[in-house]
């Protein structure tokens, strides 16, 4: 009958239980707080059909084969994880290494490849969350929404949620230290706030060192408002500092490969000639290339213009943006004069300065176009697209009586309609992706079980094969990784003779670099003694890959 009785708590528990208590009221004070009006209410539901959208771009992905940017970061994680020390370093010491880096501890703790791509699936997802925060600061809520939803939906951000690259974490973290940067800096609201800048920055450039190119509009918009006196703030000194404190290690490995980072990269990619160490120029593009994304941005803001690359191409949403760049851009424009007095001024010119200055620099820099090096444009460029809403809005509430919300949720409608072209279009794209590399990565994991650790692969696919093969793994050229001296086909056949590899690969995939060193296609022709064929991949009837194992006496 006693052991029935519940015994009452004691002094001790009563005050845990109101510590606890009272940390459940903060936990809510902090996650409910801004969601209070109707447009945070609406945002939730956005950002939750958000993560549903990329939790089936993962289902529909996380089998696919790995490309090979993805790759060069990927198979060095491995190498750093340990999971082989026979891999060679094929790192490319120009890009920010913080991705490879994660990815090796993740690799090192026992998870693999799903927890690398799911971590896309939160960059992706917090990219938006980050987009309507950011547009919210910046603007009003109703526009932050309608961005939101432009994030959510882009074909540019579905098809790349599926790839463990780069740039989805970089735009993360870079509208992360946007943020940071308006609310301490311009709207002074706490200068932690700036502090918390210079680390989302440098964690940005640490994942993609391109961008360190949007510390130019930056600069900018700072001049704008203080003009010279900005050197005498001391919380932009102590961003500066959290900067390149973390920057240290990206520095340090840079320059023991190519020496002072800040001369190679004026080398390398702008063509200056005369003060880097390597002296070596690529990955630069002619000046003809110089607009390649202006003329680019009907395929790059609408699906409806798909297969185009014109600026006169008609679809709704680039329709909408021409319009919305007349509108947003015509106080700019009208009182330019007033820019180191003028706010808004400011906050316009500075939006135009991020998206010009980013076109130009990668139409010069990047040897050839791709939507995803622009991605960190995109909030800002649908920001102007539906910049005409508020014109809609006002029309609406003053003929039709609407309450705000109603009418919010009419435009929220209406920009649904404009997306979801964009939307099945990066899923399609997906699907039509989808085989893509598969016999590479079939071909890496038939030679990791078939050789063993120290074994030597020679193949066109580099990356890919060291990711699958988890081998040591050579190019035709002999050169493991990029900005080292290429080797020519007498070195190549002493390379056989010396280090007795066990597999050539053949395959359609990189064809360049198979014309190019033609040398290593032409060897099971010109010495069949020396090679025999032990694996073959089709697709239905046609060979596209080819596995030669060397033939040693």
């Amino acid at each position: 009958m006693e052991n029935n009785i519940e015994k009452l708590p004691t002094a001790e528990q009563l005050v845990e239980n109101k510590i606890i208590e009272k940390r459940k009221k903060s936990l809510k004070k902090v996650f409910g707080s801004w969601i209070k009006d109707e447009h945070d209410k609406l945002f939730i539901i956005i950002l939750l059909a958000t993560f549903i959208f990329r939790i089936l771009i993962y289902l529909k992905t996380n089998e696919q084969a790995i490309w090979w940017d993805a790759a060069d970061y990927l198979s060095t994680a491995k190498r750093w994880a340990g999971l082989n020390p026979n891999m060679i370093d094929i790192w490319y010491y120009r890009r920010g290494f913080l991705w490879a880096f994660l990815s090796s501890l993740i690799f090192r703790i026992g998870l693999g490849e799903l927890t690398i791509r799911f971590l896309i699936v939160l960059f992706s997802t917090g990219i938006v969350f980050v987009s309507y925060f950011l547009i919210k600061e910046m603007f009003d809520k109703r526009l932050a929404l309608l961005v939101s939803i432009g994030t959510s939906m882009s074909w540019v951000y579905i098809f790349f949620s599926g790839r463990p690259l780069t740039n989805i974490p970089a735009t993360f973290f870079l509208l992360t230290a946007v943020l940071f940067f308006w609310k301490g800096y311009v709207k002074k609201q706490n200068k932690k706030f700036i502090y918390f800048f210079g680390l989302f920055f440098a964690l940005s450039c640490m994942t993609r060192m391109q961008y360190s190119m949007f510390t130019l509009p930056l600069i900018i918009l700072v001049f704008t408002k203080e003009k010279f006196k900005f050197l005498k703030n001391k919380h932009l000194w102590i961003a500066v500092l959290i900067f390149l404190i973390l920057f240290i290690p990206h520095f340090v490995l840079h320059y023991q490969h190519f020496g002072n980072p800040i001369f190679d990269i004026l080398n390398y990619y702008f063509g200056v000639e005369g003060i880097s160490e390597s002296g070596e120029v690529g990955g630069v593009g002619d000046s003809s290339k110089l607009l390649v994304y202006f003329t680019n941005l009907p395929y790059l803001l609408d699906a409806n213009s798909a297969g185009y690359s014109s600026l006169w191409v008609i679809s709704p949403l680039y329709i909408l943006f021409i319009i919305g760049f007349l509108i947003f851009f015509l106080d700019l424009f009208l009182g330019f004069d007033k820019i180191f007095s003028n706010s808004n001024i400011q906050k316009k010119f500075f939006i135009l300065t991020w998206i010009v200055s980013a076109f130009i620099i990668l139409g010069r820099i990047a040897p050839h176009l791709e939507q995803r090096y622009v991605m960190q444009t995109l909030p800002f460029l649908y920001l102007i697209a539906l910049y005409p809403s508020k014109i809609l809005y006002n029309f609406l509430r003053k003929n039709l009586k609407f309450k705000n919300i109603s009418i919010t949720i009419i435009l929220i409608l209406i920009t649904l309609f404009l997306f979801m072209p964009n939307y099945n279009f990066g899923t399609d794209l997906i699907d039509q992706k989808k085989a893509s590399f598969a016999e590479v990565r079939a071909a890496g994991e038939w030679m990791k079980s078939n050789s063993n650790p120290e074994d030597i692969i020679i193949t066109a696919s580099t990356p890919q094969n060291a990711y699958y093969s988890e081998r040591a793994t050579y190019n035709f050229y002999l050169g493991p990784k990029r900005g080292m001296p290429k080797k020519n086909e007498t070195d190549f056949y002493e390379f056989i003779d010396k280090e007795k590899p066990k597999y050539l690969v053949l395959s359609v995939y990189e064809s360049r670099a198979h014309q190019i060193y033609n040398w290593a296609t032409k060897y099971p022709e010109n010495f069949p003694e020396r090679v025999r064929p032990v694996q073959i991949y089709k697709q239905g009837e046609q060979p596209v890959l080819a596995i030669y194992e060397f033939i040693y006496s």
